[in-house]
């Protein structure tokens, strides 16, 4: 397999120290214990990679990117600025957009998936990338929602390539967001989501997004009343747009 890291990271924060293994239980648990603030953990093969909500990450060796980058001393507003840092450090690759609140898909598939979690003064973010998947190459269950580069776009970029751009623009966002810029930040995520008007389901309530709040959460307009849904829950969309957004 290629070396994913064939030169030096120019950045400030992310990749104050590199550890790649070629097997790990999970990069975001091997990160919550490194111990230094911008330590990046990337592994060719995940035995335990986890997504939202408990779900498992399929992430199988030489086909895509699975690394997590952990932070100490706190990161506010790295789940707005993560999912924009690999839609920038992607675009040269392949053009996608972001569904609320942190997946980027290409055509409706899902490329990408990003976890934060925090722990005892530890922020790490893990992030999940298919590259080279074929659709072979996913369970069958993934299959019609799942995608990769090399399926969007009928190539297959170098992996270090990809990750390099997608740690140094991580880095340009940490860096924004430790300098007081988080609402800037939120803000251009929330453009980025598009979702005001979309029509959803939430706990057996449709309704359609009217906003999305300062933590992340959509606010929506039921027969019920308001409900707000926070950061992250579970809802059906129902549609891309309602007729009167």
């Amino acid at each position: 397999m290629e070396p994913l890291f064939s030169r030096p990271l120019h950045t400030r924060v992310v990749g104050s120290r590199i550890l790649v293994f070629e097997s790990v239980d999970s990069t975001s648990s091997r990160a919550f214990n490194s111990g230094r603030d911008g330590t990046v953990v990337v592994a060719e093969h995940q035995t335990e990679g986890r997504g939202r909500h408990g779900r498992a990450w399929h992430s199988p060796p030489g086909l895509g990117l699975w690394f997590s980058v952990a932070f100490t001393g706190g990161v506010d507003g790295l789940e707005f600025a993560a999912p924009l840092a690999v839609r920038d450090g992607l675009r040269p690759f392949c053009a996608l957009t972001l569904k609320w609140p942190n997946d980027l898909l290409a055509e409706s598939r899902k490329i990408c998936g990003i976890l934060v979690e925090r722990r005892a003064g530890t922020t790490v973010v893990g992030i999940g990338i298919n590259v080279r998947h074929r659709p072979e190459d996913f369970p069958p269950e993934l299959r019609a929602t799942a995608a990769s580069i090399l399926m969007a776009t009928g190539r297959a970029p170098e992996r270090g390539d990809v990750l390099e751009r997608v740690l140094t623009t991580l880095d340009d966002r940490v860096c924004a967001l430790r300098a007081g810029l988080g609402e800037v930040v939120r803000r251009e995520w929330a453009a980025a989501c598009d979702v005001e008007g979309r029509r959803v389901r939430y706990r057996g309530l449709d309704g359609f997004v009217t906003a999305i709040d300062g933590l992340g959460g959509l606010v929506l307009d039921t027969p019920a009343g308001v409900r707000r849904v926070l950061f992250g829950e579970r809802l059906e969309w129902m549609e891309d747009k309602s007729c009167c957004s």
